[in-house]
């Protein structure tokens, strides 16, 4: 089965995380199949947006934690990381679809967007606290930026649910709706009327505001992640997680 699903509309491309069973969790080869089409489509003159939507309901269960406890996590580094690239470095306007549920790096992703359609039955969950771990893909800057330190600091360490209503009030998402799907398109098809390099340029200045504490952010996130990656803290809090002994 293909991970990644790709579908053409008009000069827009719609990509699905194709991993229903397992909620659309990212492994390394999904984090891979994502970073290398999106460094494409990026390049490409004829893609004017991407959409990015999950298959079965929902978004992404984040990373594929069962897959890297059982030692497969030294596989995940190297195409996370470029992935995270891909999204940061993206030229063109970038829209989430976004159903069901999202958790853990499923859910800080979708900060790098720049447009975010929710469903009205959507939750999701930053459970960094519960499996021993801290933030990743650059979202402590990104959430601090946006809602200032308390806030952020409640929202990455309680491990609560958010639903997309409180998510869109907070001024993370552009709309929370019934169909999401048919809001992005519209969005992408407005988009596509607008000029290429004013769309790109306009990014790319906003961009590059954010761009040194981004990669700060993800600097001191990796360096605090080797740390309690593997240790005892980590191993009992995702045992707890998966409600083991």
């Amino acid at each position: 089965m293909n991970k990644l699903l790709i579908e053409d509309h008009n000069s827009s491309k719609i990509l699905t995380l194709n991993r229903p069973d397992k909620i659309n969790a990212f492994d390394a080869e999904l984090w891979g199949l994502l970073g290398g089409t999106l460094n494409a489509f990026s390049d490409d003159d004829a893609v004017k947006t991407v959409i990015v939507k999950g298959a079965g309901g929902n978004f992404s269960s984040g990373v594929d934690l069962a897959s890297m406890m059982s030692g497969n996590g030294n596989d995940y580094e190297k195409p996370f990381e470029d992935c995270i690239d891909a999204l940061m470095n993206f030229k063109k306007p970038l829209i989430a679809c976004a159903e069901g549920m999202a958790v853990g790096g499923g859910a800080t992703i979708l900060l790098h967007f720049d447009y975010v359609f929710l469903s009205d039955n959507f939750r999701l969950k930053y459970p960094f606290t519960e499996l021993g771990l801290v933030p990743e893909v650059g979202s402590s800057f990104l959430i601090y930026d946006k809602l200032g330190y308390q806030k952020a600091f409640d929202l990455l360490t309680t491990s609560d649910w958010i639903d997309a209503h409180t998510y869109y009030s907070e001024g993370l998402a552009t709309k929370v709706c019934k169909d999401p799907l048919t809001e992005a398109i519209k969005c992408s098809d407005l988009i596509e009327t607008k000029s290429q390099g004013s769309l790109i340029q306009t990014k790319a200045i906003l961009k590059e505001f954010q761009k040194d504490k981004l990669l700060l952010a993800r600097r001191l996130e990796t360096e605090a992640m080797q740390k309690l990656y593997g240790s005892k803290d980590n191993h009992e809090a995702v045992k707890k997680f998966f409600g083991t002994k």
